[in-house]
């Protein structure tokens, strides 16, 4: 089921100034825990106040102070004894002292923003959220909200700064404040972060085009739709696109999962005169200047050196329109085998020449990347590439056999499927990601660096990480990487879901601030900010960023604000979009908890009072 999310973050942040994310903020999955009193527990009469900590945000290190009841049955001050502890974000905080009402802790040097709690014979009362400072922040600025579905790849405009072709899985793209354009697959970002509109300068679609399906194609096996790559020729800046379609743009061309579209994105065809089946008659129609392609969607394809093009994946038919046996009504494909990897010139012949006679791969190809001299790094969980026993990745040289200086270097390979492979060319390192545990049998938890060579990078080490394993990584040019997945804790301290790490492996706390990151990253872009500072453009197929409205976003139950100038809060209703059962649990649950719990009450009566609808009110 396609579900709504946010597929894209501007941050900002920077080694020394800060960075830039696009998305959300906190803990509420973490908060959804066993009622302290169940099971017949005498109450202890103590608790944290929903109301914010001053100051509600604070540097690690700093101290802060949360607003509590009845903690002096529990603790002397004087002497230090305090028989509660205290948490932020699931790692405990020195008490530096307390009154009846109120509680200072110390924030720790190493933190997430998360949660506070605390925990008193076995039994958890929570608290508000804290904001923990640092060289991270979100861009609230930059208009750009994300798709309804998954970004898999991104690319700057050749010549403008800033802007950028998202595409994907996606049918939605949302900017601003609930605003939207509909396009297939690809859209264009504009520099302040809007969508453009139909049929403007650099983006020659209008609404609802873009990559789609033709059933009448003889190569469509399915109606599944979506683009993967977006790629620039380097001589005339035209567009190789790839993923799975049939046809692509506002004259719906027929393609099979590859095309080249002009520099504005639109179809690029020639015109040829076929024999109509309804009489003798010729009529001119329209078939794609790149006449090629494959049967089964690629997983990447690259554009080489020489403006080749080279397409990755579990493919066994390279397919192309045969024009001397096609009708106007209807298009003959011819097919011819090839294994695994494939390359075409620009006007779509196959290089009958590459890898012939190869036998391609055994197993799952679930990624590659292009690295110096037309090398392309396959990864995925196969065992056995043109005939050679290998572990999950290989390298093909320029000409498409395997690159055996590059075999020997890897070793034994990783004893786990590889999911994802990015390289950065300035600094010609690779970064993989994915279920392994070892790497040529030295250990490495789901993330390794390599050379292009296929040495293996001695400086950076992956830390331990606990509660999942990383899905994406990626190496800046400053040499920070980036990291997301579904781990809980890095080197034993909370980081839910994202990371930053220095060159060397280890968490940089300045920019690990966020809360809880739910999803994985496909493409990080280093840019500015609406503000001109440093920035990261973080794309993918994540829900959550930092922020619990986001599940509400999902529920439908985020209350929706119209604002016009300085004039906040003019009219606001709970939106119902989202997971209506979701929403149904969220609603009836918050209800309960308001009228057991005395601090969740008074901020629903705080709400009410303000003039807000009940369900207006319960969904904050």
């Amino acid at each position: 089921m396609k579900h709504i999310t946010i597929y894209s973050l501007m941050i900002v942040c920077s080694v020394f100034t800060s960075l830039l994310v696009t998305s959300c903020n906190s803990d509420l999955n973490s908060n959804i825990k066993d009622d302290p009193y169940s099971g017949g527990k005498a109450p202890l009469g103590i608790g944290l106040l929903a109301e914010s900590p001053s100051p509600e945000s604070a540097y690690p290190n700093d101290t802060v102070v949360f607003k509590a009841k009845g903690m002096l049955n529990w603790c002397d001050p004087q002497s230090g004894r305090y028989d509660f502890k205290f948490y932020i974000s699931d790692e405990e905080t020195k008490i530096v002292t307390a009154t009846d009402t109120t509680i200072t802790v110390k924030v720790p040097g190493n933190l997430s923003s998360g949660t506070a709690y605390i925990v008193l014979k076995e039994q958890v009362f929570y608290g508000p959220r804290l904001t923990v400072l640092g060289n991270i922040k979100i861009d609230h600025s930059y208009g750009f909200k994300g798709t309804s579905g998954p970004i898999y790849d991104c690319a700057e405009h050749y010549s403008k700064a800033r802007v950028y072709y998202p595409v994907g899985d996606y049918m939605q793209a949302y900017y601003n404040e609930n605003r939207s354009q509909s396009f297939s697959c690809i859209s264009m970002v504009l520099t302040d972060g809007s969508v453009s509109g139909k049929w403007v300068t650099d983006f020659k679609l209008d609404p609802g085009q873009g990559a789609g399906i033709d059933l009448a194609n003889p190569g469509v096996t399915d109606i599944e739709c979506y683009l993967n790559s977006f790629t620039y020729f380097p001589s005339d800046h035209r567009v190789l696109l790839s993923g799975k379609f049939s046809e692509y743009g506002w004259d719906k061309l027929p393609v099979n999962n590859i095309t080249i579209a002009t520099n504005e994105v639109a179809s690029y065809y020639k015109t040829v005169a076929l024999p109509s089946k309804k009489n003798n008659t010729s009529i001119n129609c329209k078939i794609p200047v790149f006449n090629g392609g494959t049967l089964e969607a690629p997983v990447r394809t690259f554009i080489t050196s020489n403006e080749k093009v080279v397409a990755v994946g579990n493919i066994t038919n390279y397919c192309r329109i045969n024009t001397e046996k096609s009708y106007a009504e209807s298009m003959v494909l011819d097919y011819s085998k090839v294994a695994s990897v494939l390359r075409m010139s620009r006007t779509g012949e196959l290089d009958d020449n590459y890898r012939r006679d190869a036998e391609g791969v055994v197993g799952q190809i679930l990624d590659a990347c292009m690295v110096e001299n037309d090398g392309i790094v396959i990864v995925g969980t196969f065992s056995s590439f043109d005939g050679q026993p290998v572990k999950n990745i290989v390298k093909l040289n320029a000409e498409g056999t395997l690159d055996e200086t590059f075999m020997k270097n890897i070793g034994t390979g990783a004893n786990g499927s590889i999911t994802k492979i990015r390289y950065n060319k300035n600094k010609k390192k690779i970064l993989i990601t994915g279920e392994f545990s070892e790497f040529n049998g030295i250990p490495a938890q789901s993330v390794v660096m390599l050379n292009d060579d296929g040495t293996r990078d001695e400086i950076f080490k992956i830390g331990k990480m606990e509660g999942g394993l990383a899905n994406f990584a990626c190496l800046l040019d400053n040499d920070n990487i980036v990291v997301s997945g579904a781990f809980t804790k890095y080197d034993g301290v909370t980081r839910r879901g994202f990371l930053i790490l220095g060159r060397d492996g280890k968490a940089l706390q300045q920019f690990n601030v966020p809360g809880i990151f739910q999803g994985e990253l496909y493409k990080v872009i280093e840019t500015r900010t609406s503000t001109n500072s440093n920035g990261l453009l973080l794309l993918g197929d994540f829900s959550r960023f930092d922020s619990p409205d986001k599940i509400l976003a999902y529920a439908g139950m985020s209350p929706s604000i119209y604002q016009s100038g300085q004039l906040d809060n003019c009219y606001a209703h709970m939106e119902k979009r989202g997971s209506r059962y979701l929403r149904y649990a969220l609603y009836n649950a918050t209800k309960y908890v308001c009228h057991w719990d005395e601090s969740f009450g008074t901020y629903l009566a705080k709400k009410r009072a303000e003039g807000k609808h009940y369900n207006v009110a319960i969904s904050h």
